[in-house]
This record gives structure tokens, C-alpha cells and sequence, in this order.
């Protein structure tokens, strides 16, 4: 597994350069937005570790540039910016996950393991229009949804949230990411919308079935394992 660091204090970029390493992994550095976009276009990286403040750069104005280099890096923002409201904006920006600092290694490594997922590993794959997982089928065109041979009626919301989950299977969201990606912070995060909405979700998609909508209070919700 190939890794990019991209921090610009020398002595937190060593860190966890020498921390992931010494999980298995190849890791390179740099320090800026340039070096970064550099890197991408000569190395495929399985996943990017991205500081967000790199000097008077906020480095998610360069989301959309990182996606057109490298569109199958996994994305993890690790920022002393690590307020609910700055979580959101980056997850909606296009990072895959987001990280404040401090942080334990060990969870760092576990997240970027936990994106990385070989396809045949976590039974997902998704095909011009089709996302799977395990036995679960959406059409995304057609905004169909199948356990199996089963079709399942669900509302727009319920069909976000489900397409945002089995895009990303094993990464946790936490209600105000799905709030805004679902409905586009138009309700106070204060309100329990999104607990009915996943409730009436799990009702439909995993009665009869082995559960695949997991959650965890005070941390959010996730498809399959963890």
C-alpha cells in the first residue's frame, strides 16, 4: 500500500511518515499543494494524507484538483480545523475522511486500512450504474434498490443516504455529514431527522436480512463492518 503525506511541519511529517511505516506501508512526503499535485501525476497512490492548512493554503480548494489526478486515492484530511462545521466542509468537499489533530496513530492506520479495502475484500463494487454490496443492489439509474431478488421501495432521502453508505463501505458518517449530504444542511443538526430517516432505512433494507446499517451513538453510521 502506497501512501502520500502531505504535512508541511517537518517534524509531524516524520512522524507519521515512520508511524505508518512501520504499519507496512510505503509512504512519501511533501510539504505544499505543488509538490503534492507533482507527486499525483507520477505516482498512483492508494490513499492521501492531507494536512489542511499548508502555509496560506487551505489544501481542500485542491479536492477537485487531487480527484482529476488521482481519482481512486482515498482522501483523509488530518486538521487541527476539527470542529463539526469543519468536518462537514470537508466530507463535502470530496474528502473520503477527516481527522483532527491531536490523533492516535492507531486509528489513523486503521482509517486509511478501512478505505483501502481491496474490492473482493469488503464485497463492494461499483459498475457504470450499479453499486453492490454483499447482497444489496442499487441502480442509480434507475434508482432501484434489490436484497437479492427483492426490490425495496424507498423515498429520495432514503435513497441518498443509502447511495452514501454503499459508496463507502466500513467509513463512518456522523449525522451532521449526512444531514448535509442528504439534506443539504437545511435542518438544524438539533433535530432527529436523521435518526427516523435510518430507522425507517433499516426497517425496509434489513428486516428478514443480515444487518448491514451499523451505528454507534455519539459516532454515526456506517454499512458493514467497521
Amino acid at each position: 500500500m502506497r501512501i502520500l503525506v502531505v504535512e508541511d511541519e517537518k517534524k509531524v511529517q516524520r512522524f507519521i511518515k515512520q508511524a505508518l511505516e512501520q504499519a507496512g506501508m510505503v509512504v512519501d512526503t511533501v510539504g505544499t499543494v505543488t509538490d503534492m499535485l507533482a507527486a499525483l501525476q507520477s505516482v498512483a497512490y492508494d490513499a492521501i494524507v492531507l494536512d489542511r492548512l499548508l502555509g496560506s493554503a487551505d489544501s481542500l480548494d485542491s479536492l477537485d484538483e487531487i480527484r482529476k489526478s488521482s481519482p481512486h486515492s482515498k482522501v483523509i484530511v488530518l486538521s487541527a480545523l476539527a470542529e463539526v462545521e469543519d468536518k462537514v466542509k470537508g466530507l463535502s468537499q470530496g474528502a473520503d475522511d477527516y481527522m483532527g489533530k491531536p490523533f492516535h496513530v492507531a486509528e489513523l492506520v486503521a482509517r486509511i486500512r478501512t478505505l483501502t479495502r481491496r474490492e473482493a475484500a469488503v464485497e463492494h463494487a461499483v459498475k457504470d450504474n450499479l453499486v453492490a454490496f454483499e447482497d444489496l443492489k442499487i441502480d442509480l439509474e434507475k434508482q432501484r434498490v434489490f436484497r437479492g431478488e427483492k426490490r425495496i421501495d424507498l423515498t429520495g432521502k432514503e435513497f441518498r443516504i443509502l447511495c452514501l453508505l454503499a459508496r463507502h463501505p466500513g467509513q463512518i458518517f456522523s449525522k451532521a455529514a449526512i444531514l448535509d449530504q442528504a439534506w443539504d444542511l437545511n435542518h438544524y443538526p438539533e433535530s432527529n431527522i436523521v435518526e427516523v430517516t435510518i430507522a425507517n432505512l433499516r426497517a425496509k433494507i434489513d428486516k428478514g436480512y443480515k444487518p448491514l446499517i451499523k451505528s454507534r451513538r455519539g459516532l454515526g453510521y456506517w454499512l458493514g463492518e467497521a
